[in-house]
């Protein structure tokens, strides 16, 4: 299957404070997919003021090199990201 993202990642129970991905490309958005058995999830969006309902099932898309996100919850919580490294594409030569 093809896509436009060259990298990937898997976050398994781990509670993400907030934070900006200076290594993401700032032309583009990341995608972070949400999927487990837990509850109270909340993605926080703090320098767009914007705080999310983060359940099983979620998805949410925003230039991550931009905006500082984070992730809380409880119980166990498996993200998958989809992003963009400029390097990467450098690297290859397209």
């Amino acid at each position: 299957w093809a896509s436009v993202f060259n990298c990937a990642a898997v976050i398994c129970n781990r509670q993400c404070p907030l934070h900006r991905d200076p290594s993401s490309t700032p032309k583009g958005f990341d995608v972070m997919s949400s999927v487990g058995h837990y509850c109270n999830g909340l993605m926080t969006l703090s320098n767009l003021g914007i705080r999310l309902q983060y359940n099983s099932g979620a998805m949410v898309s925003c230039s991550g090199h931009f905006v500082r996100h984070g992730v809380t919850y409880t119980g166990d919580h498996i993200v998958w990201a989809w992003f963009i490294r400029d390097s990467l594409q450098n690297f290859v030569g397209t």
